[in-house]
């Protein structure tokens, strides 16, 4: 069975994975509220309680809208592994960014680093046990594209990166959204595929942002070591933006020909 995003069997297991989304929601913020009520107050628990709900509300709403486009699961019509870490890792979104404007940068790098983690075996199990669809190769990078920018937004807004970092992160998301969706209508659609570049990126990027929140749960970072920090972040974006440039322009030359055939 080929994957059709109309075909009964992927409606259904689109349907499972609406559901995992709004579990995914519940389950994070019933363990975030547990432990924020043993180490924290009872406001705080439900206010985490009620993002981690909310997450995994707009995690359903994304969830249906992309599998209905790009279909869910395999030729046997499953959610599979690596979409439903994926799932989870949107879910985990809402209580980072929570964690992090109750400015509790401790919970708050846990919980960001247990969604690095979901992304990082999603891509190993993806590739070893070749478990990959459209939906999964769509939802995996708007997931981290998400995930990045919900929290570097925090972070400027509690000065904790420059605002130059943060424009520079604004302009390769806003670049690479736009450009796909030009090259689309204009040169057919675009497969996601990861680079070097970007792999490099995503873990100085990961790295960045984890040392920052530990960084900001004590002693701010020394002038030189952030100074240092944001270069290295800054040049990945700009790394990143031509990156895109060369692919964008590598896509438009391949259509051309078949354009003109």
């Amino acid at each position: 069975m080929s994957e059709n995003p109309q075909h009964p069997a992927y409606r259904r297991v689109a349907r499972d994975a609406v559901r995992l989304s709004v579990c995914a929601g519940l389950a994070v913020g019933a363990l975030g509220a547990a432990w924020l009520s043993a180490v924290g107050t009872a406001e705080n628990a439900l206010r985490l309680a009620a993002w981690s709900l909310a997450g995994g509300v707009v995690t359903a709403v994304l969830v249906w809208a992309n599998a209905r486009r790009f279909g869910v699961g395999d030729a046997v019509a499953r959610i599979g592994l690596p979409n439903a870490l994926t799932i989870v890792r949107f879910a985990l979104i809402a209580p980072t960014v929570c964690l992090l404007v109750e400015r509790r940068f401790v919970d708050a790098a846990v919980a960001y680093g247990l969604l690095i983690a979901t992304d990082v075996v999603d891509g190993v199990v993806a590739r070893t046990r070749r478990q990959t669809s459209r939906f999964g190769a769509f939802m995996d990078p708007l997931a981290d594209v998400a995930s990045t920018f919900a929290i570097f937004t925090v972070f400027v807004v509690d000065n904790l990166i420059p605002l130059w970092l943060y424009v520079l992160l604004a302009v390769r998301y806003a670049m690479l959204g736009l450009g796909s969706l030009v090259l689309t209508r204009v040169a057919g659609p675009i497969e996601f595929q990861s680079t070097l570049p970007g792999k490099v990126v995503g873990v100085v990027q990961a790295a960045g942002a984890a040392w920052i929140m530990v960084a900001a749960a004590g002693r701010p970072l020394a002038p030189g070591v952030s100074g240092v920090l944001f270069a290295f972040l800054g040049l990945g974006f700009a790394s990143i933006v031509v990156s895109q440039t060369v692919i964008g322009y590598r896509h438009v030359r391949r259509a051309a020909p078949r354009a003109r055939g």
